[in-house]
């Protein structure tokens, strides 16, 4: 018998990890449709999640996997998929002559210069919405709660 929900139940739902959870999401959908607009629409799929973790000067495909927190499967294919579009290629690993390097392409650089046009403009609206103050303490809040314990 499964005991229905009262009150009480329902309000323990509602806690700092799910404000969190909904700010992150907030953050994720305004850089998702906004990158979209401005022509880069694999933002709204789950390959988009890979240029998260990939900076100009690339990364190792065993380290993008152990960041996404992915199968090594699924990694490959949302890899093929950003290739396929003409945002990443693979090149040889300089560190391991057996690996292989996801790097950006020209398309891939243009890219990530639009995404950090775009995280400083939704930082600003963020700004503008706390107030300069309130912004800096989320700020530094949050790098207190990322840094562990």
């Amino acid at each position: 018998m499964v005991k229905p929900l009262d009150d009480n139940d329902l309000a323990s739902i509602d806690h700092i990890g799910l404000a969190l959870w909904r700010a992150a999401h907030d953050w994720r959908h305004r850089m998702r449709a906004e990158l979209a607009a401005r022509g880069y629409p694999w933002h709204q799929s789950a390959a988009g999640e890979v240029l998260a973790h990939l900076g100009p000067s690339g990364i190792s495909q065993a380290v993008l996997t152990e960041r996404m927190g992915l199968s090594k499967q699924a990694v490959q294919q949302l890899v093929d998929q950003l290739e396929a579009l003409g945002v990443v290629g693979r090149a040889p690993d300089p560190a391991d002559g057996r690996a292989k390097r996801i790097v950006l392409t020209e398309l891939g650089l243009r890219d990530f210069a639009e995404r950090n046009r775009v995280k400083r403009l939704i930082e600003q609206q963020y700004r503008d919405k706390l107030g300069p103050e309130a912004f800096a303490a989320l700020e530094s809040a949050l790098a207190k709660l990322g840094a562990g314990s």
